[in-house]
């Protein structure tokens, strides 16, 4: 008799091996998008979700809540706070009376006031038509609870009013509907711990790294509030009938970095271990992101499975690598880059390929649970999820033939993931060590007198921009690059450097402000992401370009209105989500529609972003990270420039 869907993932978790690979792809968001468009498979119209997974002999994935269909009406209702009121957590925070919350509803928004004894603060959040359109079902944080540093005192005393309680009735209703089809997964919330809480909530995504580094003692003071919370979750959890618990997302080397990741979350998914362990709860932890720079702190932290594993070619390590690091000890779940589903980006035959590396390269199957990483997308090719089932059927029996694991060939992924070198770095004139040395501390005051006793010298003020701030920007951006220096060291130094190129600014010639080319930078229509956006300005401000930053869901017609006032040599297009994707296409049409295209360069980047899609769309460049982008920048600017000199220049004959 064959095993269950639940079965094969409880022995998959517990490192047992099942009969079958258990494969259980999350589909939700594209449900959602194409219930919206009227575009669901003919044979699947009328279905729902759960219906579909179960017609095409798929385990459910609920491994994350079904946001949109909850009993509670407010169960999304607080999520700047991140508090969530859904069936699938069997602990719940509560508000005390001490709290008093007014809602204002806006349309698509709703605004919430909280006020307490010290004060009150403010957030807002949309669910526009727009996301729903796009399969989006949690909404969007307009507005952060933390805006000043005295915003924090406030919101720590809304937690320390706060309480947890048991939600165990509404989770046995889930977990029965779902019955053998699959493998319930409850939470408390999304976050590893205090500080990650406040980092996906309470804080704009940039903004979260200036306050951990600026404002240490206010984060700890925060998260020193949340922590009896969290706490007292994990004991709320170790007596529920939940088997396993989702404790931590989002992880990424970039986001959640090496050092704050070993400070702070590593400590939360030990102890979650530690609590849940002795009560056979497993723990996983949702690491949809680049893990590279954290395969080693992830293999110690304790979690028991790694949920959404995204393997190259959309981040930098393969499924053979997290095999053969992971397996002695995590279960992997994933395994299936989401761009794997989309021809646009993935040709059959890569996709193939890549499906049989994946099948002789994860040993016997065990610790394995085939999925998508993060989900399907929208747009997805719904053939090529039934194909993976098949092969499944066909070749997924337990062990593998494989039988041992394969060695991937390191040389051939060194190769792949190679990337160029940036170009030499500036002189390094003893002159300009101070100046140097305040940038990569990001020491704003120290860096402007450091600049005011050079200019008292009679030292020219575009040698100290060049030598001096830009050679340290080079330098450090050479370290982000290597996962040597972070996020907080990156924005700090460009920070810097920005109060002093500003207190320079009437020392420099016209020319000398525009020294390092124009380029133009924003987010396409549809999609609300800034943080790569972000991260991508700052470092090319911190070359020396001149960056002006368009924001987020530019649409193509203002993209293109704005390049013809602005004239920057490169345009800069950023989407992380498959579904805005196309829009790059459509600024690009837009650019052409209003004969602008000769006259400026277009990059693209963005997580599903490829270097065949941006072949096929007509963009100049791509850039697979922050790093890569500031040197195809450059290269754009440097080709620009050669152009406009050529036809200049009188002809010769």
């Amino acid at each position: 008799m064959s095993q269950t869907h639940k079965q094969r993932m409880l022995m998959a978790v517990e490192g047992d091996l099942p009969d079958e690979l258990p494969y259980a792809p999350r589909i939700d968001l594209w449900y959602n998008a194409n219930v919206a468009a009227g575009t669901l498979p003919e044979r699947h119209r009328g279905r729902t979700a759960d219906e579909i997974a179960l017609a095409e002999g798929w385990a459910l994935h609920k491994e994350v809540a079904d946001h949109l269909r909850q009993p509670r009406a407010d169960a999304m209702l607080h999520r700047a706070l991140g508090v969530h009121f859904l069936k699938e957590y069997v602990a719940h925070f509560i508000f005390t009376e001490r709290v008093k919350i007014d809602v204002l509803r806006e349309g698509d928004r709703t605004r919430i006031r909280y006020t307490t004894a010290k004060g009150s603060i403010n957030t807002s959040t949309v669910y526009s038509q727009e996301m729903r359109r796009s399969g989006t079902s949690v909404p969007w944080i307009e507005e952060h609870a933390v805006k000043t540093p005295e915003d924090i005192n406030v919101l720590a005393s809304v937690f320390e009013d706060m309480d947890v309680v048991p939600n165990y009735e509404t989770f046995k209703t889930h977990e029965v509907q779902v019955g053998e089809n699959g493998l319930p997964v409850t939470a408390f919330t999304v976050a590893a711990g205090p500080v990650h809480h406040i980092q996906k909530y309470f804080l704009d995504a940039t903004e979260f790294f200036h306050y951990y580094r600026d404002h240490q003692p206010e984060i700890r003071y925060l998260a020193d509030a949340l922590a009896p919370l969290y706490k007292k979750a994990l004991h709320i959890v170790a007596e529920s009938p939940a088997e396993v618990i989702q404790w931590g997302s989002n992880f990424d080397d970039m986001l959640t970095f090496p050092p704050m990741f070993a400070k702070h979350f590593v400590p939360w998914i030990r102890k979650a271990k530690e609590v849940l362990s002795p009560k056979n709860i497993r723990v996983l932890c949702h690491t949809d992101g680049e893990n590279n720079g954290l395969m080693d702190l992830l293999h110690d932290s304790g979690m028991d499975v790694a949920e959404a594993v995204c393997p190259a070619p959309m981040t930098k390590v393969t499924i053979q690598e997290y095999y053969r690091r992971w397996s002695d000890r995590i279960t992997i779940f994933g395994g299936v880059p989401s761009n794997l589903l989309l021809p646009q980006l993935t040709p059959d035959a890569q996709f193939n390929s890549f499906m049989d590396g994946l099948f002789s390269g994860i040993g016997d199957g065990r610790r394995f649970i085939l999925g998508i990483a993060d989900t399907t997308p929208p747009d997805a090719d719904f053939e090529r999820l039934v194909r993976i089932g098949e092969m499944v059927r066909e070749k997924g029996r337990l062990p593998l033939k494989a039988g041992a694991f394969n060695p991937v060939d390191t040389a051939a992924v060194a190769g792949v993931l190679a990337e160029k070198e940036s170009a030499a770095s500036a002189l390094q004139d003893t002159r300009f060590a101070q100046i140097r040395q305040a940038v990569l501390d990001g020491r704003e005051q120290d860096l402007i007198e450091a600049v005011r006793e050079l200019l008292l010298k009679k030292t020219a003020p575009k040698d100290i921009i060049d030598q001096g701030m830009v050679a340290a920007m080079e330098s450090l951006n050479e370290s982000f690059k290597n996962g040597t220096v972070f996020i907080p060291e990156v924005l700090a130094a460009a920070r810097a450097m920005n109060a002093a190129v500003l207190f320079l600014e009437p020392h420099l010639t016209e020319k000398e402000k525009h020294r390092g080319g124009k380029i133009l930078i924003g987010t396409v229509k549809g999609d609300l992401h800034d943080i790569g956006k972000n991260m991508v300005a700052t470092m090319l401000r911190g070359v020396g370009f001149n960056v002006t930053d368009l924001g987020i869901n530019i649409s193509a017609d203002l993209f293109a209105k704005k390049v013809a006032e602005e004239r920057p040599q490169v345009l800069g297009l950023s989407a992380l989500l498959t579904t805005t994707m196309p829009e790059m296409g459509k600024v690009i049409e837009a650019l052409k529609k209003a004969g602008l295209r000769n006259s400026v360069k277009v990059m693209v980047g963005g997580a599903p972003v490829n270097a065949r899609f941006a072949r096929d769309i007509g963009a100049d460049g791509y850039g697979r990270d922050a790093a890569a982008a500031v040197e195809v920048a450059k290269a754009l600017v440097a080709e620009s420039a050669f152009i406009e000199a050529k036809a200049a220049s009188p002809a010769r004959g």
